[in-house]
């Protein structure tokens, strides 16, 4: 501390005299370390700053400018298949690990970050694959893959060392904290899966760091061609979609009904169908939260809630299109998401199915994918005319679309487990990854530049209601066929509108009233009621 001492005169002192004291501390003057600058001592009084707030949306502007300028999403392209990727089954307890089924009836189980296939099983399936799940084990070399096929009327359930590329020789590390140690219980801490081991083919631990990431091409697919599944299931109808329990050994299949089966059993457990419902069911999902309660969407336009402990369906709305796709909110375990073929994404809360919650508008095409991030926040979905579009769980827009000129009609997508990374599967062939987040940088960064990117952040969101700046975040570059086809459709919903109001101008007054488009039909409420009833 330094202090310093002012006299009020220049007598000497007496026991009653007054002494002005002023005390500053060094911290406050001097840099935190040798390389940090020194620190400026600022008055931030606002009659000092006239022009704080003209710098300060300035510094927004740039922000979200440079925003724009280091948006990349595309990561990279998952090859390897001969047909085009219609289904995608991501490990939930795993990152970096998810499987394609083709048109061909091929599975390829990738690695994210190793960008090459695990393993390839060819002729998994007779036609094409129908959807894909993985198994519930907490072990991550236990867990298997659970394929069905839309044509064969298979379920098969693939288990295989490469799923879990890992350490395999124990004695290497044994005794540390990498390795499997002595006892028995410490299998848990790090699996001794390997890439290789059901075929014979065995390699040097010396050739690359985890022994089995190494194995070549030859001997990967020679190891899935000779892969055989252990447990198989059959039915006489061809099943369009699968969805593993969260943690029992369960799984739901969509076909002509709903049908729950045990991995142990060859036969289902109990099949599951809305009264005489002739329907096809085209998708299936089971609750992450409420694990007894589980969805699925028909060829009927129709959304069914099941209740797998009753063994009976519980309530059905039915849509004015075909939904192709749901998934449930991790977070909100009563809020589910529909695509639906009229290009539109609906979320609807369980306790009311009489209106959707929020109406998400985007596509210029049927949704044929989606999924929530595990934050709940926020979603994605893929559509038919060839983008991906992410969106916010409260706005009706998307915040971002993706797209190349390479991707074709988008079937499936899927966040990582981390929310970093998403996953898209289109008919061209390829498995893309983007980034959740089109401008964030995967490379490590220092201090300084986080927080810097973090300063900018909150300037665009302060003040992403003003012009220029809304303008800058909001612009999106599509392709010409997706902004002439938005063009059309908002001339067609023009003329439905004066269609409409002319309708009411020329009946009777107070007979037609117009109606939210987020409520249903009176049809389907009293439809609704009627069912829970």
């Amino acid at each position: 501390m330094v202090r310093l001492s002012v006299l009020a005169e220049s007598k000497p002192l007496t026991p009653l005299q007054k002494i002005k004291m002023i005390s500053r501390s060094l911290d406050d003057h001097l840099p935190s370390s040798s390389t940090d600058p020194h620190p400026i001592q600022r008055n931030l009084a606002p009659h000092l700053h006239p022009f704080a707030k003209p710098r300060e949306y300035t510094r927004a502007l740039t922000a979200a400018k440079m925003d724009r300028m280091f948006a990349k999403p595309f990561v990279g392209a998952l090859g390897g298949h001969q047909d085009g990727v219609y289904v995608l089954g991501k490990d939930p307890r795993r990152v970096a690990v998810v499987a394609g089924g083709g048109g061909d009836g091929e599975v390829i189980v990738h690695s994210l970050a190793l960008r090459r296939p695990l393993l390839k099983i060819p002729n998994a399936h007779r036609g094409m694959v129908g959807g894909l799940c993985w198994s519930a084990e907490a072990r991550d070399g236990k867990r298997g893959l659970i394929s069905c096929g839309k044509l064969d009327g298979t379920i098969k359930i693939w288990r295989s060392e490469a799923f879990a590329p890992g350490i395999r020789d124990k004695e290497v590390f044994e005794g540390n904290e990498f390795g499997s140690g002595a006892g028995e219980s410490s299998q848990a801490v790090l699996d001794t899966a390997g890439a290789i081991g059901e075929s014979g083919f065995d390699m040097d631990f010396e050739e690359e760091a985890g022994g089995g990431l190494s194995l070549d091409a030859a001997k990967r697919d020679l190891l899935g061609k000779n892969l055989e599944p252990s447990m198989t299931y059959t039915s006489k109808n061809g099943f369009n979609g699968i969805d593993h329990h969260r943690t029992d050994p369960l799984f739901a299949t969509a076909s002509n009904t709903v049908q729950v089966w045990d991995e142990a059993r060859t036969a289902p457990v109990s099949t599951l169908a809305f009264g005489s419902s002739l329907e096809t069911v085209t998708g299936v999902r089971f609750n992450q939260s409420e694990t007894s309660v589980l969805a699925s969407v028909g060829s009927d336009r129709t959304l069914c809630l099941y209740d797998i402990r009753t063994g009976k369906a519980e309530r059905r709305i039915v849509m004015q299109f075909r939904s192709n796709c749901l998934s449930w909110c991790p977070t909100l375990p009563t809020v589910l998401l529909l695509g639906s073929e009229d290009h539109n994404l609906y979320t609807f809360d369980i306790r009311n199915l009489n209106s959707p919650s929020q109406i998400y508008k985007g596509h210029v095409g049927g949704v044929m994918g989606c999924d929530w991030s595990p934050t709940g926040e926020e979603f994605v979905s893929g559509s038919y005319d060839r983008t991906i579009r992410l969106w916010n769980r409260d706005a009706g827009k998307s915040r971002d679309v993706y797209h190349t000129k390479r991707m074709q009609r988008v079937f499936d997508v899927t966040f990582t487990p981390t929310a970093d990374f998403i996953l898209s599967a289109s008919d061209d062939g390829n498995v893309r990854i983007w980034k959740s987040n089109a401008s964030a940088k995967i490379a490590p960064m220092s201090t300084r530049e986080r927080q810097a990117i973090e300063y900018r952040q909150k300037l665009v969101d302060k003040w992403s209601s003003s012009g220029d700046v809304r303008a800058v975040k909001e612009r999106r570059h599509v392709p010409a066929s997706v902004h002439n086809t938005v063009t059309l459709k908002r001339d067609m919903i023009e003329a439905q509108k004066v269609k409409e109001d002319r309708r009411r101008k020329h009946t009777r007054a107070g007979k037609e009233k117009p109606k939210a488009e987020r409520k249903m039909t009176d049809e389907v409420a009293e439809a609704v009621i009627a069912e829970q009833k």
